[in-house]
């Protein structure tokens, strides 16, 4: 069985995704307005986790809220009307 696939990996990437979305609080417009805002409609942002960026946070920010829209491989196209 590959490495990879080990559940202390699993571990890791789900709290490295848990602070990287836990550090939103601070200053969510720091992220970048993501390609799927056209589709979507509105201000959705992304973040990028990963230490080499394998992951994008998709969210939007609504008064004091942070939703979280999507989690993807930076591998997976982007959202479209289709997805």
């Amino acid at each position: 069985m590959c490495d990879n696939l080990s559940p202390e990996v699993a571990n890791n990437w789900y709290y490295e995704l848990e602070d990287a979305i836990a550090s939103l609080k601070k200053f969510p417009s720091r992220c970048m307005i993501a390609p799927e805002a056209k589709v979507i409609g509105g201000e959705v942002r992304q973040l990028w986790i990963g230490k080499q960026r394998k992951y994008r946070v998709l969210f939007v920010v609504e008064e004091d809220v942070i939703a979280i829209i999507h989690v993807r491989n930076s591998r997976q196209s982007y959202l479209s009307e289709e997805s």
